[in-house]
């Protein structure tokens, strides 16, 4: 059993590290029957914001010589959408569900309020833009904010400029890191397994600054790379893109 945050008086348990990638699989109520057959130690859903929102047409994917390329935004059924319809699913799995918030959104202080303690919600991985300016304040009102969990996935970007954000991150108690985001390239999210020695290089680095536990993120394609991750530090590893194309990869 792995504790992915062992400070928060609501730890996150893990069966094991593996875990779904924001997205990756959805938010598990219409993908219940293979996040249940590949069981994952924990799924982490779509971003979502407050209020919600919906793309222009079909979300889209496109593939490229080194990956996939998706298309933003994602629909984003809001919170109001996820505790009527989602919640009441997942308080019956045994499998523990974190809810990703989208930072750049104004209202994401709101959004992680009205979700805390929400039964079937485990904890929270709120991600940020590279360029995102986070201070002191808005970090207090975000920690205030979630009595659960509090994952922060770091932006895509040299391991030593993200260091004053790590710090900031552990004055504020935040229970866990994720690195990172898929970089932001043509209109998209680029999720590639080229990505991976970035990866290992980041959680190194990182690991080595911080005693907040890390999950890697970012070019995982099997277990191999997987293990190499664990090995820099990490506790856990998530799977997002290898997820997409074939989702039984996981168990496989």
């Amino acid at each position: 059993m792995i504790e992915l945050t062992p400070h928060n008086p609501h730890p996150i348990h893990l069966a094991h590290p593996y875990v779904v990638a924001a997205g990756a699989l959805g938010f598990g109520i219409h993908t219940a029957s293979i996040v249940h057959q590949i069981a994952p130690a924990a799924l982490i859903t779509p971003s979502i914001t407050l209020h919600g929102r919906s793309p222009d047409g079909p979300n889209k994917l496109f593939e490229h010589r080194h990956g996939i390329i998706y298309a933003e935004p994602w629909h984003d059924p809001g919170v109001q959408w996820v505790g009527r319809r989602c919640t009441p699913v997942w308080a019956e799995w045994e499998i523990p569900v974190i809810v990703s918030l989208d930072g750049n959104d104004a209202d994401v202080i709101s959004a992680t309020r009205e979700l805390d303690q929400v039964e079937g919600i485990a904890g929270f991985e709120v991600t940020f833009a590279v360029d995102q300016p986070i201070n002191d304040d808005f970090m207090t009102k975000l920690r205030r904010a979630a009595s659960l969990p509090l994952i922060i996935k770091l932006p895509f970007a040299d391991p030593h400029l993200l260091m004053p954000l790590v710090t900031l991150c552990a004055q504020h108690h935040i229970d866990a890191l994720t690195i990172s985001a898929p970089p932001h390239v043509n209109g998209g999210r680029m999720l590639t397994p080229s990505l991976f020695p970035l990866t290992l290089y980041a959680c190194e680095y990182l690991s080595a600054q911080t005693s907040i536990p890390i999950m890697a993120c970012g070019g995982v394609n099997d277990h191999k790379q997987a293990q190499s991750a664990l090995a820099t530090g990490a506790v856990a590893v998530q799977f997002g893109s290898v997820l997409l194309r074939n989702p039984l990869a996981f168990k496989e």
